[in-house]
């Protein structure tokens, strides 16, 4: 071979060696930075208009997810395979977290539904080809306890609006504001949210309803019981601060339903403190809790013993999903069996001697097994 013919060769084969490694550094840029993309994720939530508590939930868990992430070396979203997401649930499951204590079965299958939707934007957005999250099960999560606040105890809660060392007119207006926050909660079932967010636009008066705006900004309107209305009227036509009281605080064109002392709008923050106090003075059972969505829970299951339907519940509650609305189901039915054995007919019948003579059977425990031969009626063997 000729040098001539040989050093053509070479040139021949320079070029396209470096070509290879050309399209490894150009590939190799164009990985996604794994936070980068988180972020992105998070922009394309805000402009949509999406709640903030949507965007906090998204933000605390893929901020967990890409911790635990980059202790495994991985940076990029296109490194990110199907075992870091199995091997991220079980630690979920099983180390404690931040609190010293393991994260509860809801907060986990929270974190993963949040994680498998960023994981399906990345395949719809074309960022990756096949979502890492793909035929990964979601972490089960046990039925919820549903707890519910008895007539009694909203009737101490009611009383206790009012203190009694307490008097003047601030007492009274926080006492009317608080009373018609728990007469809302009861009768409506309204989320936190959407108590803080009522306006003074949102009141029906003439058809006494108010137009709730829950998730994604979707509208409902929810007719007020007459106790209901009667004591969210009160508040706002005698004791919720007019327009010469707030001008004198700096904030004359407030519009939300229920007002701090300061006549700024009551935060979530501020309801959790009225809940606080209310727990202090009313005498409840030992670790009974009282929170808006306990009375969102009572609402719902109240409204259906009343005889409502499950598709008129879906819709006052705002929810999409009748799964939800179900276990609200399996709730009634246990209290109605409980009522029903308080109140049974068949205990009822006004027999001089029902029981015929035997004493009344007050347990329902199971039945103790004999030994064979030797039960009632039968004489014992003998060899």
């Amino acid at each position: 071979m000729s040098f001539d013919s040989s050093h053509k060769k070479q040139e021949q084969a320079a070029p396209a060696k470096s070509t290879s490694q050309t399209g490894k550094r150009s590939s190799k840029r164009a990985q996604r930075a794994l936070r980068a993309t988180i972020e992105e994720y998070l922009l394309d939530h805000r402009s949509q208009n999406h709640s903030p508590k949507t965007l906090e939930w998204h933000t605390l868990a893929l901020g967990n997810f890409a911790d635990f992430l980059e202790k495994k070396g991985v940076t990029s979203i296109e490194d990110i395979e199907r075992v870091h997401v199995l091997s991220w649930l079980t630690y979920m499951s099983t180390e404690p977290g931040a609190k010293g204590r393991k994260l509860a079965e809801r907060s986990v299958n929270c974190y993963a539904r949040s994680m498998r939707a960023f994981c399906n934007w990345l395949e719809a957005e074309g960022y990756v080809q096949v979502a890492p999250s793909n035929h990964v099960k979601m972490p089960k999560v046990g039925k919820p306890l549903i707890r519910i606040i008895e007539f009694e105890e909203f009737e101490r809660m009611l009383k206790a609006c009012t203190p009694s060392h307490e008097v003047g007119p601030i007492t009274d207006m926080n006492a009317a504001r608080n009373r018609a926050i728990l007469w809302l909660l009861w009768d409506t079932g309204i989320r936190l949210a959407e108590l803080c967010d009522l306006r003074l636009a949102n009141l029906d008066r003439d058809k006494g309803a108010i137009i709730v705006h829950g998730k994604g900004n979707k509208e409902r309107r929810i007719a007020l019981g007459r106790n209901a209305l009667r004591a969210l009227l009160l508040y706002i036509d005698r004791y919720r601060q007019n327009r010469d009281t707030l001008l004198a605080v700096g904030n004359p064109n407030e519009d939300h339903v229920f007002l701090s002392e300061g006549g700024f709008a009551l935060t979530r923050r501020g309801i959790d403190m009225l809940f606080q106090r209310l727990r202090r003075r009313v005498d409840l059972p030992k670790g009974k809790r009282i929170s808006p969505h306990i009375f969102r829970h009572t609402f719902a299951v109240r409204y259906l013993m009343l005889g409502g339907d499950i598709y008129t519940l879906q819709e006052l509650l705002g929810h999409e999903d009748i799964a939800t609305i179900k276990n609200y189901m399996h709730l009634n039915d246990a209290l109605i069996q409980e009522q029903k054995r308080k109140f049974s007919p068949g205990d009822s019948v006004p027999f001089a001697n029902p029981t015929g003579g035997r004493k009344k059977r007050e347990d329902f425990r199971e039945p103790v097994k004999r030994k064979p031969g030797t039960g009632r009626g039968k004489k014992p063997q003998i060899k």
